[in-house]
């Protein structure tokens, strides 16, 4: 009987590393395919683009009238003129700036982009807000006072942030309308004043979940919002003893024509966390792939349409503006990604003062970034459960008394054979172990409430392997049917409350 059970172990050892070598292998022979697949999906249509550009009325009567039509078709030109300079500088192309600028305002904008090329220097313009001053009595000439919202930082080798400043600035904005369309003759910067943001104090303990529905995971969530569903997975939540929640909010869900239904729906979620005693935590700018300097100002305006909204509920703990960035360093660079949440901290703050902010790092070593910056550190811990403890403490040796949470931590229960690479069982016992290795934290969020039936290649990869084990981190089945790990979280989290 014993050789009978050596040989079955056996067989199943060789069987599983058969099939996980030969997973690897479907995997790494995917990943090219993922590859082309993202080339493709890059060229498809971003949300309808709104005019960024914000109006006041004229201070004093006009030549000639401003109509509505007006504000959109100079406010484009406006937007967009700054857009395509900050386009010319990641190209290093001056001459694109002639499809918005003419005159003076194309030289000087072509010399800027000549002399971005050469020192590392970059322009942002984030948001603008004009008021007309003339109007020629033929329509061929424009003038108005701009306020903007400017950003400017320098990187010698793209690595490290060498200089970063985020402005107020006023001055005159004079177009001409030409054959091809209103185009930017002239800027006159008048003042300059830089944004110094106030931090937020917080603190408590928060000991709960992130949340997709089961059949709506990722960008799917938003555009299928179903209060009922919600209502329901949070009652779940609050039994399993949870206070706090953290959502997702892609940015293209909140731009363009369906905006304003998920805003009413966020505003609905928020209402449903407060009426069941739910802190939230809400995850800015997820799924986020493009940071080229044209889109920052598309960014600005996600941040003008959710911002108001979260700064309102009682229900929001603090707001986490970038989900793992420190993972986009190798694509786009550190310098743009550090300059990018500066720039996006910068204009929360400026909108929204009372919010406490945190980003959600992938890891404890990059979480000290910007901490300084920052009103809480959060962070995810996925690496080896041995070292959780030491991580925590390295971090809070680091950034000295600011609250810590670990917005992430999970195990997937998917089992290819036999229990291998995990199980129910498993996934119970290991949450168990990395809860107390972080019970320094102050607090910890397990990803994620659900298992999910279908997940999205273009968030996790085309490789099935990996969408089975992203498919399995739930607590809780599919079919909303508890694992073993629903028992161990409710214990935990009722000891931590």
């Amino acid at each position: 009987m014993m050789k009978l059970f050596a040989v079955i172990s056996v067989f199943l050892l060789v069987t599983s590393t058969a099939l996980w070598t030969a997973a690897v292998a479907f995997d790494a022979a995917q990943t090219t395919r993922v590859n082309y697949k993202y080339i493709a999906s890059a060229l498809n249509e971003t949300p309808e683009r709104e005019v960024a550009v914000s109006w006041n009325a004229p201070e004093s009567p006009l030549v000639r009238s401003f109509t509505e039509a007006d504000e959109v078709l100079i406010g484009r030109a406006l937007q967009e003129a700054w857009q395509i300079h900050a386009i010319a500088q990641d190209s290093g192309n001056p001459e694109l700036v002639a499809d918005r600028f003419t005159g003076v305002a194309q030289e000087r904008a072509a010399l800027s982009v000549e002399d971005a090329s050469k020192h590392g220097g970059r322009m942002v313009v984030l948001s603008q807000t004009a008021t007309p001053r003339f109007y020629h009595k033929d329509g061929s000439l424009f003038q108005a006072h701009v306020e903007m919202v400017v950003a400017r930082y320098l990187s010698s080798d793209g690595d490290a942030l060498d200089a970063m400043r985020v402005t107020r600035e006023t001055g005159t904005a004079t177009l001409l309308n030409e054959s091809n369309g209103w185009r930017v003759m002239s800027w006159e910067r008048k003042t300059a004043e830089p944004i110094n943001p106030v931090q937020v104090a917080f603190s408590g303990e928060l000991f709960g979940l992130n949340y997709y529905p089961a059949e709506t995971p990722w960008r799917d969530f938003w555009p299928s919002f179903n209060d009922d569903a919600v209502a329901r997975d949070f009652d779940r939540m609050v039994d399993l003893n949870a206070n706090s929640v953290r959502i997702f909010l892609t940015r293209d869900a909140f731009l363009g024509k369906s905006s304003d239904a998920a805003l009413k729906n966020l505003e609905k979620m928020l209402a449903l966390a407060g009426e069941k005693g739910l802190q939230v935590v809400p995850t800015l700018f997820d799924l986020k792939q493009d940071f080229s300097l044209g889109s920052w100002a598309d960014d600005a305006q996600y941040l003008n349409e959710v911002l108001p909204v979260l700064a309102a509920s009682p229900a929001v703990a603090f707001v986490d503006l970038k989900n793992e960035p420190d993972l986009d360093f190798e694509a786009h660079g550190p310098a743009k990604i550090a300059a990018w949440l500066h720039s996006m901290l910068a204009l929360t703050r400026d909108a929204a003062p009372d919010l406490a902010l945190s980003i959600g790092w992938s890891n404890a070593d990059a979480a000290s970034m910007l901490s300084s910056e920052l009103d809480v550190i959060t962070y995810h811990d996925y690496q080896p459960i041995g070292g959780a403890a030491e991580r925590l403490s390295n971090l809070q040796s680091q950034i000295g008394d600011k609250p810590i949470y670990v917005t992430e931590i999970g195990v997937s229960t998917f089992t290819l054979a036999a229990g291998f690479p995990s199980s129910e069982d498993r996934q119970a016992t290991r949450l168990a172990q990395r809860i107390d290795a972080l019970s320094g934290a102050d607090g910890v969020m397990v990803w994620t409430l659900y298992d999910f039936p279908e997940v999205d290649p273009s968030v996790v990869g085309g490789s099935p392997w990996v969408k089975r084990l992203q498919s399995s981190f739930g607590i809780l089945r599919a079919d909303g049917s508890e694992k073993p790990a629903a028992a161990i979280l409710s214990t935990e989290f009722a000891d931590k409350n």
